[in-house]
């Protein structure tokens, strides 16, 4: 797994001491594992797919298949069932947005006079250092 280290550093154009920096590990212990004295624990290889999602696992870990995942190039045009799904969503927000507009068209009631009303004789306010205050209409 070295060699593949090393090899990805070279793809890249990366220095030893940056690919640390970019992973979030020390600068000695990839020293370590490029000159042989460790191997990659499991937290720096999940640091180096995790921040190179094009770099193979497979490749890393087990030395099989290409270096690199292979990229599939599509376009919009090549799939043309995404613009029938948004024509689909496209009618049926201007269907809900329709009912809406209906719903809320309905118009406001006039205020019912009220005979019988109460009155505010006092307003008491409490304050947390054990005082308040009262309020009085006039």
């Amino acid at each position: 797994m070295n060699d593949r280290i090393q090899k990805l550093l070279t793809s890249e154009g990366i220095q030893p001491t940056k690919f640390a920096e970019i992973i979030g590990v020390q600068r000695s212990s990839i020293s370590h594992i490029l000159s042989g004295r460790n191997k990659p624990s499991f937290d720096v290889i999940q640091s180096i797919l995790r921040k190179f999602p094009r770099l193979n696992s497979e490749w890393l870990i087990m030395g099989s298949g290409e270096m690199y995942k292979k990229s599939i190039q599509t376009t919009l045009f090549d799939n043309p069932e995404i613009f029938a799904r948004a024509e689909k969503s496209h009618n049926i927000v201007e269907s809900k947005t329709q009912e809406v507009i209906e719903q809320n068209t309905q118009k406001p009631k006039a205020p019912e006079n009220r005979l019988n009303e109460k009155e505010i004789e006092r307003v008491v306010v409490f304050f947390n250092d054990k005082t308040f205050t009262e309020y009085r209409p006039d």
